[in-house]
């Protein structure tokens, strides 16, 4: 198959189902195109697809999609020639990066994509090029005395390539940090992350680039909850913090090599005004903001990143659309669980429209369901959006909102 879009997927996710495949299908070359998924949960995609009205123009492929040569191999084996390699995967985005590349379609820079990945490996790169003051160390589970810690404390823990703010937390002492780590490796051998905590304000900046040009689209100021975890509660775009700093964080991501597709970092801001690097997700933001960014945007979230790695350039696409910055007034609400236990009764979802506003709520756990808590967004019951042209309007309509939604718990 000579004209075939490949998707490289670990697993089902919203982002993938509801948002790039579509995009995918929609600006393939012609009707005889296909779009080819490349899994190691093909049986996960095919349920998520069965009822889709676009599924006969997917086939599924499974195989190691962590190993580029695997995915490589597979292709060749089925006489594939891609004419388009994307994923949206945290983990995959070197796997991919290395098929694109040798088939010779736009790609990332692998190497950045392995030291995106690594929390460790972005610091080292940070530090490398005067871009990281906090101290930082990393250990392993042959560490598990501490008896090499050089780092003072208070620190954040978090391993190495974690994700969804799972297993991170503020230790204030020795004692607290042996227990994490005790806790942790009780069930993996992942190095843990130190650095040295740093009090002030969590903001995101969301770019896009087409591999020379790299753009702000604009950012969330985010409310976490009280260490010693620290889980997105809420999230506004593009506030006056935001702003003020959105030329120094964009210049942070061109310095450390940035490029090509769609970046969502996040930066902590203190109180004296330094901005500090807090990771790099090299694919969209997620958790639901991505569909919040598309309805807000005034061209297509999902296909504007494809097209960028179909090889459209930033010049291109303002040429079109003017500047790719997004100023609609937006917030994002999670409703946390409060405990461990099974859902006795959960509010529905709904969408309410008026002439000044949009609000959305998305049920993400169902009745019947039992959840472990987590303190990660693993926890999140279920998310809010609201976006207007006023920002008080989003603020009275999502007040109301949260109010009005209840969920009981059998313990």
């Amino acid at each position: 198959m000579y004209d075939s879009t490949v998707l490289i997927s670990h697993v089902v996710n919203d982002a993938v189902i509801e948002g790039f495949i579509p995009a995918l299908l929609e600006l393939m070359n012609t009707p005889a195109s296909q779009l080819i998924i490349m899994t190691d949960h093909k049986d996960s995609h095919m349920d998520a697809l069965i009822n889709m009205p676009f599924g006969a123009q997917i086939s599924i492929l499974e195989c190691d999609v962590f190993n580029p040569l695997a995915i490589i191999d597979t292709l060749n084996n089925y006489h594939i020639l891609p004419n388009l390699v994307f994923s949206n995967s945290d983990h995959l985005q070197a796997s991919t990066a290395v098929v694109a590349d040798f088939f010779n379609l736009p790609s990332k820079d692998w190497r950045h994509c392995i030291v995106f990945k690594d929390k460790h490996l972005t610091r080292k790169q940070l530090d490398s090029a005067d871009l990281y003051k906090p101290t930082y160390q990393l250990l392993s589970a042959k560490d598990l005395n501490l008896d090499t810690l050089t780092i003072g404390f208070p620190v954040v823990a978090k391993p190495k390539q974690g994700v969804a703010s799972m297993h991170v937390q503020l230790c204030m002492d020795k004692n607290e940090l042996i227990t994490y780590c005790q806790d942790f490796w009780q069930s993996t051998t992942i190095p843990i992350l130190l650095e040295s905590y740093i009090s002030g304000t969590l903001i995101t900046l969301e770019t896009l680039g087409d591999g020379e040009t790299l753009v702000a689209v604009g950012g969330f100021e985010v409310t976490l909850t009280e260490p010693p975890h620290f889980v997105e509660l809420d999230a506004v775009w593009n506030t006056p913090l935001c702003l003020q700093y959105r030329d120094t964080c964009l210049s942070i991501l061109q310095d450390i090599g940035v490029g090509l597709g769609v970046c969502h970092s996040e930066f902590i801001v203190t109180p004296k005004g330094e901005v500090h690097l807090v990771e790099i997700n090299y694919r969209s933001i997620g958790d639901g903001r991505e569909f919040l960014l598309n309805d807000m945007a005034h061209y297509s979230w999902f296909d504007t990143i494809v097209r960028l790695h179909q090889g459209v350039k930033i010049a291109e696409l303002e040429a079109e659309f003017g500047q790719l910055a997004i100023n609609t007034h937006a917030r994002i609400h999670y409703i946390t669980t409060p405990q461990s236990g099974t859902i006795r009764s959960a509010p529905a979802s709904f969408k309410k429209q008026t002439q000044q506003s949009v609000i959305i709520h998305q049920p993400l756990k169902k009745k019947h369901q039992t959840i472990q808590r987590t303190h990660s967004n693993k926890d999140y019951l279920s998310r809010l959006l609201a976006y207007s042209d006023c920002a008080n309007t989003v603020d009275a309509v999502l007040k109301d909102a949260i109010k009005d939604l209840q969920w009981q718990f059998e313990s």
